[in-house]
């Protein structure tokens, strides 16, 4: 495990900090903002030209979105879905990976503020993000998707609801730690799951208890992306795991899919990294190389659309 993680283990365990499914909901939610105000903010994040709060409206109401324009020229539009599990996080707890995006990659990222489970368990999170989507493909720029760990399963099922309804072009996919499937018995879990490495096996089982709660109902390729039987005609993809991430190998397995279906897929894994370690960009250099070369990714697949090789 990279030093950093374990400084950031350690500190919790001193702490006693319980982990996520030995509390509440709301408490949960508590403990990633008192998380997020503690961080110090990165120095290096990219200057925005601006960053803005509105609202757009879906089927269950006004879903709030944060706006982010960097400076320079735009190319494209990214919208992105934060992690959480379905049932934590929110603009905030995105806010330096969408600057980060916005920045490298010249898009402007609209973060979604999805309602989020057990009040809102599925649909209604897949909802609020895919009704995103389709008001952002209204920009009449490049559209491509985003997201970490559960916000990763929302814009992949997104991309799967366009693809199924001929709706919005989407034309790249960018899946960090992405939560699949719904089979605790995969070997990462089986060699990671129990160690509550920020993520742990008893944690997912309460996150995926709030978010859908019924084991038929997982079985929905919109709950669970691995379980598509047919992956052709989904957009390009970059899957990033960890090495010592639970979830790694549902990643892994969706890159596979897509890629046995004729998508292209990119895979990024961090060595030496636990789950949705993109917060770490700011701290470690390799972390933000992996954030760079993922953007960079996202910045070429909009090039190559408007037919532009910046190869």
């Amino acid at each position: 495990m990279h030093p950093y993680f374990q400084m950031i283990i350690d500190a919790y365990a001193a702490a006693q900090r319980p982990f996520f499914h030995q509390v509440t909901p709301g408490v949960a939610r508590d403990m990633m903002s008192a998380s997020i105000s503690a961080a110090p903010k990165p120095t290096d994040l990219p200057v925005m030209a601006s960053v803005n709060n509105e609202n757009v409206q879906g089927p269950n109401g006004a879903i709030a979105i944060r706006r982010y324009l960097p400076e320079g020229g735009i190319l494209g539009t990214c919208v992105y879905a934060h992690s959480g599990g379905w049932v934590i996080g929110d603009l905030e707890s995105g806010d330096n990976l969408c600057r980060r995006l916005a920045g490298l990659a010249s898009v402007e990222v609209i973060s979604v503020d999805y309602r989020l489970a057990p009040e809102y368990p599925f649909p209604v999170p897949l909802d609020d993000v895919y009704a995103v989507v389709q008001w952002a493909s209204g920009l009449g720029r490049p559209l491509i998707v985003a997201g970490e760990s559960a916000g990763a399963n929302l814009v992949a099922a997104a991309a799967i609801r366009a693809r199924d309804e001929k709706g919005p072009a989407i034309i790249a996919q960018l899946l960090a730690s992405p939560v699949t499937d719904h089979n605790f018995e995969t070997e990462s879990y089986r060699t990671i799951g129990d160690k509550n490495w920020l993520l742990s096996r008893a944690d997912m089982e309460w996150f995926w208890g709030h978010y859908c709660a019924e084991s038929d109902a997982r079985n929905n390729p919109l709950v669970s992306p691995l379980r598509l039987k047919n992956a052709s005609g989904l957009p390009q993809a970059m899957v990033v795991v960890s090495e010592l991430d639970p979830l790694r190998d549902e990643g892994l397995g969706y890159a596979e899919l897509l890629r046995t279906s004729g998508v292209p897929v990119s895979v990024i894994e961090g060595k030496d990294m636990l789950h949705a370690y993109f917060f770490a960009a700011g701290a470690i250099p390799e972390v933000a190389q992996s954030v760079a070369d993922s953007a960079s990714w996202l910045k070429n697949c909009i090039l190559a659309s408007n037919g532009v090789n910046n190869q």
